[in-house]
């Protein structure tokens, strides 16, 4: 079981209207890239909406990513039938890519997941009041 961790209380806006806060992925004991990742937390889950929604209605066999936009990190998803997806963990190196861990899942859990960080973090932002465009784009894509 794969889920997407957010950690509400990390957000913050900068003077340029970006919005960063904790942001990871929890496959049991193991944390990708990291426990308590920072990073562009509002512009990632507007990308892993669109991600997975691919995954959903594109053929067999087709692959998105899951982009961070610090660091060498992301997740390659391959859709393996119908329903299901393998994810590979990978951190891009000096010689290449090193895959850190691989796990099948429901391609609907790991879209229930991201909806729900999503969503939480769309609350979150309602109540500071923070207005943005990357907020918008975000809200478009859980609608």
């Amino acid at each position: 079981m794969v889920s997407v961790v957010i950690e509400e209380y990390t957000l913050e806006l900068s003077k340029q209207k970006s919005i960063t806060g904790g942001i990871y992925f929890q496959i049991g004991d193991t944390f990708f890239p990291d426990c308590h990742w920072n990073d562009f937390i509002v512009v990632i889950l507007t990308w892993w909406n669109k991600s997975i929604k691919s995954l959903e209605t594109l053929s067999v066999g087709t692959s998105q990513t899951f982009d961070f936009m610090d660091g060498p990190f992301y997740v390659q998803g391959v859709k393996k039938d119908s329903s299901h997806i393998t994810l590979h963990f990978i951190k891009r190196n000096q010689v290449g890519l090193k895959v850190i861990a691989s796990l099948d899942t429901e391609i609907i859990s790991l879209k229930k997941s991201i909806t729900k960080a999503s969503k939480k973090v769309i609350k979150e932002v309602d109540a500071k009041q923070w207005i943005t465009d990357d907020i918008e784009e975000l809200r478009k894509q859980i609608k």
